[in-house]
Formats: C-alpha cells, sequence, structure tokens
C-alpha cells in the first residue's frame, strides 16, 4: 500500500471517529428538588441537573430549560429538599407544547421516569413533570422545558 492510500484511509477513521464521538448518547439527569413541608410544593420546588447538562434558564421552575441532543437519555428524579425522609415520586412526564421530541406523548414512572429523544425541533419542548409526595395523593404539577441542540 502507498503512503497516500495509507493516508486517506488515517484521515476517514479519524473523521468517521470524531463524527461518532460528536453525536454520542448522553444522559441527562433532571431532579426535581421539592420543599415537602410547604403546603403547596409545587411552589416551593427547583431544578438541578447532572454536571454535563447545560442549563438555558433556571429563574423558576416554570422557565428552567436544558439543552439536549437527539439520541440523550433524560432521566428524571424527584427528592424532597427539606425532609430526607419524605419520597417525591415523578409519575408521569406529559407532553404540553412544541416538537415531540420523544416516541410518546405520556411517559409514565413509579418513582423516576426515563426516555430518550428520538428527534429534534426549533423552539424548545414544553412538558409537565406529575409528581406525588409519600404514596398515593394528591399530584402536583410543573411544566419546564428542553431545548435540542443541533
Amino acid at each position: 500500500m502507498n503512503v497516500t492510500k495509507a493516508f486517506f484511509i488515517v484521515l476517514a477513521c479519524s473523521v468517521l471517529g470524531s463524527i461518532a464521538t460528536s453525536y454520542a448518547q448522553e444522559t441527562r439527569e433532571i431532579t426535581l428538588n421539592v420543599d415537602t413541608k410547604n403546603p403547596n410544593p409545587a411552589s416551593a420546588c427547583y431544578f438541578t441537573t447532572d454536571p454535563n447538562t447545560s442549563v438555558l434558564d433556571n429563574s423558576s421552575p416554570e422557565a428552567f430549560t436544558i439543552i439536549a441532543n437527539v439520541g440523550d437519555n433524560i432521566v428524571w428524579r424527584g427528592i424532597s429538599s427539606t425532609d430526607p425522609n419524605s419520597v417525591v415520586n415523578i409519575k408521569l412526564i406529559k407532553y404540553s407544547r412544541g416538537p415531540r421530541i420523544f416516541s410518546r406523548n405520556d411517559i409514565p414512572g413509579e418513582g423516576t421516569v426515563q426516555a430518550t429523544i428520538i428527534r429534534g425541533g426549533q423552539d424548545a419542548y414544553k412538558y409537565e413533570i406529575h409528581f406525588t409526595i409519600g404514596g398515593p395523593g394528591h399530584v402536583y404539577k410543573i411544566d419546564p422545558k428542553i431545548k435540542v441542540g443541533e
């Protein structure tokens, strides 16, 4: 094999490897932190994420917006910010408006919920997180967003 052919093979492998790496699937963890001692816990909550997830807006729970990519796995979990013995159960992720980035409009769960982004869109995906505190009981809702990067 001559040097030119070997160079192009190495170059092609490098380009393909970098393309595959740039579209690698990431897991994005979104944690809903709820003040479970507050009489209206949906108004007394905030979001945190894993260190690898970029947040566009964290000024309020409704404005909370992360950036994710097609192929990323999103994991939602809830915790109490005021009582370590109080359990916050994420019950449902429900489509509200914007591009339909998941394979279903309603993604049920029990404690945590996961879904993989299958497509993007120009606008942010607006959704509702339905959660309970403790066992069955009142279902609270909060409606953040996901912006799928290009």
